[in-house]
């Protein structure tokens, strides 16, 4: 099954490569806007969270820049899913965000807010004190339960695709049905992104060797473009393998 996962995966992205730019394109056009105006605004100088004052027109930016990633990321899911489950066609701007869009962006918010309550213990077992080789065994421990926790998590993620072709489907109803899928939907997600994002640093790192002598502003831009590319594929990988363990888990429960 996550051999499955990881091909099926692939050959949706890869193999409709104009419909990830279409599905992702104009989303990621406006925060690609959003992102320059905030980098003139700041004069191309990152926050270092201690000393900078955010101006009242940057402290706008941040936050329609915030509300437009949750809003987009909602979009993007609601039509790639589609895509993937129906075959819907995708039009050249895609800019769609109806009750459909906010009531998968809800769920989201919901699978969010049971993660970070699950992670709490987690996070509170990583900062206790203890001796080296203590260290060691509870690092062991804690990675173990944060990667048991994330695959009990991934399985209410079946409740998005269903959201998105609009058919009936609980959390309760989700996780059960995605029984065996979780462990593999949350390794199918790190084996796919891990090499993407280990090019894309390496990519940074020759930009910014080559880019010596260039302005600070242009290096940024050129770094802005590459982490657009980066996250479209990677944002669409990740869908993909949700998309996939969905019709994984129709076909098994369709069995007889």
């Amino acid at each position: 099954m996550l051999t499955r996962l990881l091909t099926d995966s692939l050959s949706l992205v890869f193999g409709h490569l104009e419909t990830v730019f279409k599905v992702c394109g104009a989303w990621f056009g406006l925060q690609f806007v959003l992102s320059i105006l905030l980098l003139l605004s700041t004069g191309g100088q990152a926050f270092d969270g201690e000393n900078d004052v955010i101006s009242p027109a940057t402290g706008v930016l941040l936050m329609v820049n915030t509300i437009l990633a949750f809003v987009s990321a909602a979009s993007i899911a609601v039509a790639w899913h589609r895509f993937g489950l129906r075959g819907d066609d995708v039009g050249p701007i895609h800019l769609r965000f109806g009750l459909v869009e906010l009531l998968f962006l809800l769920k989201m918010a919901v699978i969010g807010i049971v993660s970070s309550v699950l992670l709490i213990p987690m996070i509170f077992v990583a900062f206790i004190p203890s001796d080296t080789l203590m260290s060691g065994v509870l690092l062991v421990a804690i990675l173990a339960g944060f990667f048991l926790l994330f695959s009990l998590v991934m399985r209410f993620n079946l409740v998005l695709p269903a959201t998105a072709v609009e058919q009936p489907l609980g959390f309760m109803e989700a996780f059960q049905m995605g029984k065996g899928l979780g462990w593999r939907m949350l390794l199918a997600i790190i084996a796919l992104s891990l090499p993407l994002i280990f090019v894309a640093l390496g990519l940074q790192y020759v930009l910014s060797q080559f880019s010596f002598g260039l302005p600070a502003l242009l290096i940024q831009l050129k770094l802005m473009v590459l982490n657009v590319l980066l996250q479209i594929i990677l944002t669409v990988l990740g869908i993909s393998v949700i998309t996939s363990a969905y019709r994984m888990a129709l076909e098994r429960a369709a069995r007889p």
